[in-house]
């Protein structure tokens, strides 16, 4: 998993990791299906188990991923454009303006047709448990569909952004297992967790201590330009000559200023972050699995390696939308989102637009 993350992070590059979220996220939906199946359809007896599952999967997953400001840079339009003949301009054309532009409608007719087929799947002798794993798999697209989606985000605002909470939850689980291991119970004799009796005390304190340490200091370690640049600012200077954000650059002695954004995000990391894994935990136990699968051996499946991700994703989004990237964002998306009003005019309306303007 760790070879597959590096080669998509420094020899695919951006799109490389937007195809690769998309990829989890399709993954982590499959995994959860099969739970629901193995323990409430093993008879495939219900109609439509998975059919309508995947129905409000697909829902949900064009509605976060086209929808408003939260719309994923997967840059599919550039990349038509610029390496697709003929076709491909109008079909970045099509993504970028009618697409958007009928956005509203075409989720309705979506939500509309997975509704019917939902309430046409139902069955009164199963109706209870048709509705308790609607339920859930509404709760599981809750946990990781969005924050998996603005992990994207993520990456293309540098790769660092991608990287480094990565690193941190790895470091927080490690430790904590280590610390666990060494001293668990032998200075706390309370149960941490109910649903998790094998965490204790010690190792989330060791590992969220280590976790911070840690944050502080892997940010000298991945101050390189292909990690810290924009997409946008690759794609136009190169890596080579591309100019980071300030806190990646030395102003004076002492620290750089990624070091204290990075203790921020290891504080979360090693205090909320971790709840992320407890959930997983609690989910398994309701169902009595050991794993959610077996597709990573030794590990279970990528629900298992990733329910803290999702989490931190969902964190360092918020975190330089608000602290890093704030002044740019109101700045500079201010014209692409005119841009996006403007394409979803009419005509008569474009000609008063342009008229108010007085072009």
């Amino acid at each position: 998993m760790l070879g597959l993350l590096y080669i998509t992070v420094f020899f695919i590059g951006h799109i490389g990791v937007a195809c690769l979220m998309v990829i989890w996220t399709c993954e982590l939906f499959r995994e959860i299906v099969n739970v629901a199946h193995c323990e409430v359809n093993p008879a495939r007896e219900i109609p439509w188990f998975r059919s309508v599952l995947y129905a409000w999967f697909f829902v949900a997953a064009y509605t976060a991923y086209t929808s408003g400001q939260l719309k994923a840079p997967l840059q599919l339009s550039a990349i038509l454009s610029k390496r697709v003949p003929f076709f491909g301009p109008n079909l970045a054309w099509f993504l970028d303006f009618e697409l958007y532009r009928y956005h509203s409608l075409i989720s309705l007719c979506l939500y509309a047709t997975a509704l019917v087929a939902t309430v046409s799947s139902l069955r009164m002798e199963y109706l209870a448990v048709q509705l308790r794993i609607l339920s859930f798999t509404g709760l599981a697209l809750s946990l990781f569909l969005v924050p998996l989606k603005m992990a994207i985000f993520n990456a293309f605002a540098g790769l660092f952004w991608f990287v480094f909470p990565f690193l941190l939850v790895a470091v927080n689980d490690t430790f904590a297992y280590f610390s666990g291991l060494c001293f668990g119970r032998r200075i706390i004799k309370r149960d941490f967790l109910a649903i998790s009796p094998n965490k204790t005390w010690e190792g989330f304190i060791g590992g969220g201590a280590l976790t911070i340490i840690a944050g502080f200091y892997i940010p000298l370690l991945l101050n390189t330009p292909w990690l810290t640049c924009t997409y946008d600012s690759i794609e136009a200077d190169g890596a080579e000559k591309c100019a980071p954000n300030y806190i990646f650059v030395q102003n004076g002695e002492g620290p750089l200023p990624i070091q204290y954004h990075g203790l921020c995000l290891a504080i979360f990391a090693a205090t909320v972050a971790p709840f992320g894994g407890f959930a997983a935990s609690g989910i398994k136990r309701a169902y009595g699995i050991k794993d959610f699968a077996n597709i990573i051996p030794g590990h279970g499946g990528f629900f298992d390696r990733l329910d803290c991700q999702f989490l931190m994703a969902l964190a360092t989004y918020v975190y330089i939308t608000t602290f890093i990237f704030a002044g740019e964002k109101n700045s500079s998306n201010r014209v692409e989102e005119a841009l996006e009003i403007v394409s979803g005019m009419g005509d008569e309306e474009r000609a008063l637009f342009v008229a108010a303007l007085g072009l």
